[in-house]
């Protein structure tokens, strides 16, 4: 019993010594696919200051996104007016409640013009929208009292975004909601 136990963990021990050189280079050949960015086959020969402003842009459009999200999901829809280009365009139906980000963002898909002055963006949410019941009877004002009387859903799909860069900062030009 004790001659297996010292084989098998000599058989451990020349399998972790012959996985462990292996191991590195497979971490790093996994780790090389987690965190990197897909290169664009038209990026790949730009310079590295216009990929670099090029980055900074998607990043801000990705910013300006979560504060979207933000002030749909708090209700604030004055400060969400001040993220459009013009914000009388900023109409949101008032059946919507939340919007929440689907899959960490990962299919999210930013677009920057060559000219670096507009863009447009697919990013794959869930809304949360939600309508008061109709009639207006006394069962459903005293639901209503008790933070009840809403017929709530939430539809997954895509904002189809347009964006604009107005004095330096990227600004919501027009956002499309379309259900999938």
């Amino acid at each position: 019993m004790a001659i297996r136990k010292a084989r098998t963990w000599a058989s451990r021990r020349s399998f972790i010594r012959t996985a462990g050189v292996a191991l590195p280079a497979s971490f790093a050949a996994v780790g090389a696919g987690v965190g990197a960015v897909p290169v664009n086959v038209a990026a790949a020969g730009e310079p590295l200051e216009a990929r670099l402003a090029r980055l900074q842009d998607e990043n801000a459009i990705r910013v300006l996104n979560q504060e979207y999200a933000r002030h749909v999901n708090a209700g604030t829809r004055e400060a969400l007016a001040s993220l459009f280009a013009a914000p009388a365009a900023a109409h949101i139906d008032p059946e919507v409640r939340g919007v929440t980000p689907r899959g960490f963002g990962e299919h999210d898909r930013i677009e920057i013009a060559a000219d670096r002055q507009t863009a447009t963006a697919s990013i794959e949410v869930s809304l949360n929208a939600g309508t008061a019941i109709a009639p207006d009877c006394t069962v459903v004002q005293m639901a209503r009292e008790q933070g009840g009387g809403v017929v709530e859903w939430t539809e997954h799909g895509v904002f189809e975004n347009t964006y604009v860069k107005r004095d330096g900062v990227w600004k919501i030009q027009r956002a499309a909601f379309r259900a999938v």
